[in-house]
């Protein structure tokens, strides 16, 4: 099994999950959020030190306090945020032989889709917040941590922007800035007036 930088325990503490959620539909999306964000925002080198920290079960050493202070405050919190984010679509979902169903107890109504959306966009606003910390601790504490600007190669360099907006405002047929660019300049005259 692959090292996890979070307990599926620390994580049905520190988010609305229920206690008796298996385990089983945890852990797969603590593997996925752990892949597709923690490793970008912390780049092949650090997650990799982290990682083998962890495995070594040298993380609580003296000698690596900074490393336990970057778990423990930093990544953590995101990674808990980001496995909500990752798993809610498939809580109440279950891959059967021969379809997708939706598992409903009697004494509970089930979320609608819009409901669900809700949701995921507050869990990943904290996520982004959460993320933006770690991206800024490791920004100002780069000496302590080396692995942070160490990638080279086929390594993932870290992301060093933790926010996605989805919305480019760059113009112009070579993608360059356009002075005075305003919102005006993306909606059509008839669509909308501002």
């Amino acid at each position: 099994m692959a090292v996890l930088f979070v307990s599926e325990d620390t994580i049905k503490k520190s988010t609305t999950i229920n206690g008796n959620v298996d385990a089983e539909l945890l852990l797969p999306y603590i593997k996925v959020a752990q892949d597709i964000h923690i490793h970008q925002l912390l780049g092949t080198d650090l997650y990799d030190k982290l990682a083998s920290l962890i495995t070594a079960g040298t993380m609580q050493q003296a000698a690596n306090d900074d490393y336990e202070t970057l778990i423990d405050k930093y990544v953590q919190p995101v990674l808990i945020h980001y496995s909500l984010y990752e798993c809610l679509p498939f809580l109440s979902y279950k891959i059967m032989n021969k379809d997708l169903v939706r598992k409903i107890s009697e004494q509970s109504s089930a979320a609608s889709l819009e409901d669900l959306k809700y949701l995921r966009n507050i869990v990943l606003n904290t996520a982004e917040y959460y993320a933006e910390r770690l991206v800024d601790w490791l920004r100002n504490n780069s000496d302590k941590y080396p692995e942070y600007n160490s990638n080279s190669g086929a390594d993932l360099s870290p992301n060093k922007e933790a926010y996605f907006s989805g919305m480019n405002i760059q113009a112009g047929n070579q993608g360059r800035m356009v002075k005075g660019l305003t919102l005006r300049n993306f909606f059509k005259s008839n669509e909308i007036s501002l």
